[in-house]
């Protein structure tokens, strides 16, 4: 679970960890990777999903009009 008064801050980290969890076998994702011939387990999993997403456009803009940031500190408890 995960809480920030910063909502880019958050959906930002939500993303990093996503991003860092390991491949699901035979899931959409381990067959799209395998089809592909991506072995970098630092791939950008939405994208790799779903080509078309603009999740990082969003949050970009999000930080440029004042929302919030992108940066973050994880603090675990």
């Amino acid at each position: 679970m995960l809480a920030s008064f910063d909502p880019v801050a958050l959906d930002q980290a939500c993303v990093d960890l996503c991003n860092k969890m390991p491949v699901i076998d035979d899931s959409r994702l381990d067959r799209h990777l395998k089809a592909h011939g991506h072995e970098d387990p630092n791939h950008e999993y939405f994208h790799m999903n779903h080509p078309d997403a603009e999740w990082e456009t969003c949050l970009i803009h999000a930080e440029k009009i004042g929302i919030g940031t992108r940066a973050y500190e994880l603090v675990k408890i």
